[in-house]
Formats: structure tokens, C-alpha cells, sequence
């Protein structure tokens, strides 16, 4: 993968995890205490990964975007029981994780790499997370 290649999927990650930051404090307000405690960890994550991205974005010479993904428009749309928004909060989780999962093992960058991995690492515990409350939420 080159710098351009490594840019393009920098923002569009960035972008995905805006998104999800945005979605997740929205949805943080109208949840129970349990959900809005995870809503909440989720929310930090998000933001967090944000700005490292944008950080990996300017390492490897590019300018971070500034936009927000698609996703915050559908999710936020989105009416009916939380336990429906949850699930679909945790289809763009696992979008994310599929795209990570793909381009690991092209980026020769081994800084690079490892913050990525760890990205992964923390969006595949919070999927968890998500899918074991999902078990036993009452749509």
C-alpha cells in the first residue's frame, strides 16, 4: 500500500469514527443507565481513534478530513427500540473492522500498523461488549 492508498483509508476511517463518536453521544442521552455507561466508553473510543487518525493522516503527509461519515446521517435517522440502534451501531463497528482486518497486512509502516491493530483490538472487545448486552436487551 503506498502513502496514497495508506491516506485514503486513514480518512475514510477517520471519517467512520467521527461518525460513530457522533452517533454514540447522541444516543448516550436517551439510554438507560447500564447502556449509557457503554454508549459512553464507546463514545471515547471513537473520539479517540478519531485523533489518531487524523495524527496518522498528517505523519504520512496528507490533511485529515474534516467530513463526517454517512453513517452519522443513517444512524441518526433511525427511530424504534435502542436495542435496534445498538445492533446497527455495531454493523459499523464490524465495517470497520472488516476494513482494518484487510489492510493490516499492506501497511509497511510498522508505527502505523500497531496503532491500527489496536484499533482493532479495542473495536472487536466493543462489538463484544455491544453483542453481549444485545443478548440480553428486550428490543
Amino acid at each position: 500500500m503506498n502513502d496514497t492508498e495508506l491516506i485514503d483509508l486513514l480518512n475514510t476511517l477517520l471519517e467512520a469514527e467521527r461518525a460513530g463518536a457522533k452517533v454514540a453521544a447522541a444516543w448516550e442521552a436517551e439510554a438507560d443507565a447500564a447502556l449509557r455507561r457503554l454508549l459512553g466508553e464507546v463514545k471515547r473510543d471513537e473520539a479517540r481513534f478519531s485523533a489518531m487518525l487524523g495524527g496518522l493522516v498528517q505523519h504520512h503527509g496528507g490533511t485529515p478530513s474534516r467530513a463526517t461519515g454517512a453513517f452519522h446521517e443513517k444512524a441518526l435517522s433511525m427511530g424504534g427500540p435502542m436495542a435496534e440502534r445498538l445492533a446497527f451501531l455495531n454493523r459499523g463497528q464490524a465495517w470497520v473492522i472488516r476494513r482494518l482486518r484487510e489492510a493490516l497486512p499492506h501497511i509497511p509502516d510498522a508505527h502505523t500498523r500497531g496503532e491500527l491493530q489496536t484499533m482493532l483490538d479495542v473495536h472487536e472487545a466493543n462489538v463484544a461488549r455491544c453483542d453481549a448486552v444485545l443478548a440480553g436487551a428486550t428490543p
